[in-house]
């Protein structure tokens, strides 16, 4: 059995003799250092003071206020759980947040993007046209249910993983947490409406499509010793890492997914549920672009060169077929896409033609992703322009 602590009376006890505990029973209301101190700026605990902006047509938004503050966002963090411009008694308490420097977690649009992720949320519930979802042929439902089975799947992988840099995020840059945050509500809500899709409409969950054609390719069997960079000693490196992987390659090559979605949708439901979703997903790709870019430009120099260099070493990877650009071999996700484009099997070859055009679009979309990022590919790129098949 365990034992007990303290009784409750021994913690009343215990409270009783907390010294401002003491001090209101004795009536004595004065309010404490936060209510004399002066700000920062004048030797003082309290932090900034004076603040003010007025909305806009759109209301109280993020932008307004940091162009208002006459503080930049600034480049390092000070380790305290206040937000920033906050400030602390001499003996609080200083964190070692591993990203706590600007360019390790900013881009230039992430403000705007948490701005536009918060107003444009949608239920899955309730803001669909699920009265619009038109009975298929049991060949084109059988082929959205395996693409949209596979889509189910690659929504948790942001969910999982995104918390574990939230956490390690400075709090004084609350907004790349709160974007960080509405991403993950983002797929949350994916996940919901893939689901529902599946059991819609006749059809049902397909098969995992995870294990099927991925090429083993690893660090250590497959590239020059030189190139094998730790990336895991430095935490920055590893968001940057992640950022490149998850949401300027993977997610990327998911939004392509899901303009085709929308393209080849069979219903008003089918069209709408991908539209909607792209415009999420945008977002994503979006900052993790952005982000690399600003990573790039604003690190050291040092620093800077061991990031172009990590880069290019992970990109050559998911190129080689490492990871997100497998899917594009993957029989279990191509298959019921060429299916969904031709209409039928009966016209199937249409529709393989059209996933070719889908591989040179997704090629060249993602070799501009990576010029604009700051790490150009056009002449290291390991992806064939065009289809292999």
């Amino acid at each position: 059995m365990a034992q007990t602590l303290m009784t409750a009376k021994e913690s009343a006890e215990r409270i009783s003799k907390l010294p401002q505990v003491k001090r209101w029973r004795e009536k004595n209301y004065e309010p404490g250092s936060w209510f004399t101190s002066k700000p920062t700026e004048e030797g003082g605990t309290w932090g900034s003071w004076g603040h003010r902006f007025a909305p806009t047509k759109r209301g109280m938004s993020f932008v307004e206020m940091n162009r208002a503050d006459p503080h930049p966002v600034p480049e390092e963090g000070t380790g305290l759980t206040v937000d920033r411009e906050g400030g602390a008694e001499p003996s609080a308490a200083r964190y070692d947040y591993p990203l706590n420097k600007k360019y390790q977690v900013w881009s230039s649009n992430v403000v705007g993007l948490y701005e536009e992720a918060v107003s444009r949320q949608w239920s899955a519930t309730s803001d669909l046209p699920w009265d619009q979802l038109e009975p298929m042929p049991d060949e084109l439902e059988r082929a959205v249910c395996q693409f949209v089975c596979f889509l189910h799947a690659v929504e948790f992988i942001p969910t999982d993983t995104l918390p574990y840099y939230m956490t390690r995020i400075d709090p004084a840059f609350p907004e790349v947490r709160l974007f960080l945050s509405s991403q993950c509500a983002d797929e949350a809500r994916h996940m919901e409406v893939f689901n529902k899709r599946m059991f819609a409409n006749g059809g049902g969950p397909g098969v995992e499509p995870m294990a099927a054609a991925i090429l083993e390719f690893t660090q250590e069997s497959s590239l020059p010793r030189e190139l094998q960079i730790n990336v895991s000693s430095d935490i920055g490196l590893e968001f940057l890492a992640y950022c490149y992987q998850v949401q300027m390659m993977g997610e990327a090559l998911v939004l392509d997914f899901f303009r085709f979605g929308e393209f080849l949708g069979r219903n008003p439901f089918d069209k709408e549920m991908f539209r909607r979703i792209m415009q999420d997903e945008a977002r994503h790709v979006s900052f993790g672009t952005m982000h690399m870019k600003y990573h790039l430009e604003n690190a050291p120099k040092d620093e800077r060169e061991r990031a172009l260099e990590m880069v290019h070493f992970i990109a050559s990877i998911s190129e080689a077929g490492g990871s997100g650009f497998s899917l594009l071999i993957n029989p279990s996700i191509i298959e019921p896409f060429a299916l969904l484009a031709a209409g039928s099997m009966g016209n199937i070859e249409r529709g393989w033609d059209k996933v070719r055009e889908f591989w040179a679009h997704t090629v060249q979309a993602y070799l501009n992703r990576c010029e604009l990022a700051g790490f150009p590919r056009w002449d290291k790129c390991l992806l064939p322009r065009e289809a292999p098949f």
